[in-house]
């Protein structure tokens, strides 16, 4: 499986403190079958604003000590886990200007994609407008957690809109199994059910409350759309944002 949405990398958010402990989730993201993730780092002005450059870095330092543990090992004798780049990008005016920063392997392919945050209560057709210019440009928009926002969480049909705008809908896998609270569960099953949840991600931020599973989110989503489609969630279509591929 590929988790697209993680907060992995230390002390840049309010994921993991030390190295440890990221270490930690990523030896429990690969118990449970994840090969791939992506680092979403919360890029959000005057809260969190980590250049890509200490992004790059935490990335490449982590993958090191990933190779250097000793966990079971793949059939070239390295460990099957790796980590990405990416970010997770909070509104804000000037988002386009920043993609090249921002864009999950934005050189392997001809689409450019990236995690963006919605706040909880924002101006439908300025987003709207905005996820419009983005697709203009070959950036696709990867809408996170859009269950937990408050504004869709009101209207769902927000959320259609956007999709037909362009975006692709992540949802969190612990909002399927129930760990948030059973509105939200409630809430996220109805849009797998109405075909508005393209991606299944972790939007892991630790080792304890918030840890890398998607394994039971999978299952518990396919016991609505089926496992084929499921397995999509945290395979196929992770792996096309990956490789920057047209969806």
């Amino acid at each position: 499986m590929i988790d697209i949405h993680c907060h992995i990398l230390p002390d840049l958010d309010d994921g993991p403190r030390e190295w440890q402990e990221s270490l930690d989730m990523c030896e429990m993201a690969l118990r449970d079958g994840i090969h791939t993730i992506v680092a979403t780092p919360h890029i959000k002005p005057g809260v969190y604003e980590p250049e890509k450059k200490l992004i790059l870095s935490r990335i490449k330092e982590l993958n090191i000590r990933i190779e250097k543990t000793n966990w079971v090992t793949g059939p070239t004798g390295s460990v099957p886990l790796t980590i990405l780049p990416g970010a997770e990008v909070h509104l804000q005016p000037d988002i386009i200007s920043k993609i090249d920063d921002v864009a999950i392997n934005p050189s392997t392919g001809p689409i450019r994609y990236f995690c963006l945050e919605l706040p909880d209560y924002f101006l439908f057709p300025m987003v709207k407008e905005l996820i419009q210019e983005l697709r203009s440009k070959n950036i696709v928009p990867i809408l996170t957690h859009p269950e937990r926002n408050l504004t869709i969480m009101r209207n769902k049909k927000i959320l259609f809109e956007f999709i037909k705008a362009g975006v692709l809908s992540q949802v969190t896998a612990m909002s399927i199994t129930g760990e948030f609270n059973r509105e939200i569960q409630k809430i996220t099953k109805k849009m797998i059910t109405s075909d508005l949840v393209h991606i299944i991600a972790s939007d892991a931020h630790s080792r304890d409350g918030r840890p890398p599973i998607l394994s039971r989110a999978v299952e518990e989503t396919a016991k609505i759309i089926g496992i084929d489609r499921a397995e999509k969630m945290v395979r196929d279509i992770p792996q096309a944002v990956i490789e920057g591929k047209k969806l």
